[in-house]
């Protein structure tokens, strides 16, 4: 990290210290490196910081899994009058800005350390904003002047970041047994360390939709033609990349794919570990709300179905449409802004890419559907869901497609029968942490039986209202997977 970060249409002229390479943990953040990092993003070599606040802990309940997070302001002076400009809706006056900063780091916890050293998510999110942005973007002069989003880059659906550091990323935690198997070197490999310096999207008025509520359909709409833009860029540059059309400095096809092998670098057994889990939490919550009945659907599904179907959680099988996925695409992760008039939702901005991997767009599609939506909506708007998503992918389909390619609408309905019950397993593993209101600190080996015991307690306590909703998503989730002959 001897370099600036890129800030698109912002061209440095600031010769960076070579020293910002050695910013790359949270204790690296003092005054004087991070006015060498602004100094760096700005381009002003004279820029002096007049107050520094103290870090300040961001992380809710259960959002560390993958992060630390804490926020920062900096007030600055700048040396040149022109360069005081409201960019983002941060305070400024005169020749002074404050710069309102999250700053995202690997987790404490020892048992996520250990995980994180084969998932490695905190590599997956410096990757993205160093490299995988500025691939994007290679797509760009290839979209034809009408062609709907044009404009708007990918790097402007997501935050500014303006110090990234992985140890990973940098060679500094190589793994000289990676052809090992992995139970030989994980306990010796270094854990992830690394550090995100971007911008607070809060203060340019975006805020988090409230993940205990149902997503109302206009975000959904929203959010949904934004993911279609998504992946439809990293489809359009995967078969451009195929094809040979990508400038020089782009990605092979196969680098690509490798980078966001997220998925197949967790051990079988592990998956199988949470779906026992799943199981065994879907079953008490049918117990405890009186749906006995739909338990023998539920038990068939998990020990044979799901087992079966791990090969295509993991990425082993492919489809016509693979492309870049967010991975963790639910409503904690979008960001929404509102007009100050109307107060209708009129933007977005996608946040944690930390999950990013490569498969099936139905895989995003239906993480939000089953995450952030319950059964009513999906009965009234799931079909014309679907048709929102398919009318801005299928205009990067046509315009990008290989020669004798064939997919259409129906194809596209088909591949997302398939994944309902990927989807199906996402959500109910999931819901049941990310609604929880007890916070989770996991350590040590038996730390995903202690969390599965923790949520456990809470689902058995009928006056607490996240276990109400909890239960009430997935029992409306079984009926509807059930009666639609998915599980």
């Amino acid at each position: 990290m001897g370099e600036c970060m890129d800030m698109g249409d912002n061209q440095s002229s600031y010769q960076p210290l070579v020293g910002l390479q050695d910013i790359k943990e949270m204790v690296h953040l003092t005054q004087d490196s991070v006015r060498d990092i602004l100094r760096c993003s700005t381009g002003d070599p004279d820029l002096t910081i007049i107050d520094m606040g103290g870090l300040e802990d961001m992380s809710g309940t259960n959002d560390a899994f993958n992060s630390s997070i804490c926020s920062l302001e900096v007030t600055v002076k700048f040396n040149r009058e022109e360069k005081v400009s409201d960019t983002g809706g941060e305070d400024v006056k005169k020749d002074q800005k404050t710069f309102h900063f999250v700053i995202k780091s690997p987790p404490k916890a020892s048992f996520i350390k250990m995980i994180h050293k084969m998932t490695k998510p905190f590599l997956n999110e410096v990757t993205w904003y160093l490299e995988l942005l500025g691939q994007v973007s290679l797509v760009d002069p290839f979209l034809p002047s009408s062609f709907p989003g044009r404009t708007i880059p990918l790097s402007a659906q997501c935050p500014i970041v303006y110090h990234a550091h992985s140890n990973y990323y940098s060679g500094e935690a190589a793994n000289s047994c990676a052809g090992c198997p992995w139970f030989c070197w994980l306990s010796v490999r270094q854990a992830e360390r690394g550090l995100l310096v971007m911008e607070n999207v809060k203060k340019r008025g975006f805020v988090m939709f409230d993940k205990m509520k149902v997503l109302p359909l206009d975000h959904l709409m929203l959010a949904l033609t934004n993911l279609a833009h998504f992946h439809g860029r990293w489809l359009a540059y995967r078969w451009l990349g195929e094809a040979g059309k990508l400038p020089e400095g782009s990605w092979s096809v196969d680098k690509f794919k490798r980078t966001l092998d997220t998925q197949k670098r967790v051990p079988k057994f592990i998956y199988k570990q949470l779906l026992n889990g799943t199981h065994k939490t879907v079953r008490r919550i049918l117990q405890l709300e009186g749906k006995e009945e739909l338990i023998e659907n539920v038990d068939k599904f998990y020990n044979v179905t799901a087992i079966q179907q791990l090969d295509n959680f993991m990425g082993a099988v492919t489809t016509q449409i693979d492309t870049c996925l967010h991975g963790d695409f639910w409503s904690n992760n979008i960001m929404y802004k509102y007009d100050e008039v109307t107060g209708s939702v009129s933007d977005t901005i996608l946040v944690d890419f930390q999950l990013i991997n490569y498969g099936h767009p139905a895989y995003d599609l239906l993480y939000i559907l089953y995450i952030s939506t319950d059964s009513q909506m999906r009965g009234q708007h799931m079909d014309q869901a679907m048709s929102h998503y398919w009318d801005t992918l299928s205009l990067y389909i046509k315009e990008f497609k290989p020669e004798h390619f064939k997919y259409d609408l129906s194809d596209f309905q088909a591949d997302i029968d398939t994944y309902k019950t990927i989807g199906f397993v996402l959500a109910t593993t999931l819901l049941p942490n990310v609604l929880s209101q007890t916070q989770v600190e996991p350590g040590g080996l038996l730390a995903l039986r202690d969390m599965q015991r923790k949520q456990a307690a809470e689902l058995e306590d009928s006056t607490n209202e996240a276990s109400k909703e909890i239960k009430r998503r997935v029992v409306g989730l079984v009926e509807e997977l059930v009666r639609d002959k998915v599980i």
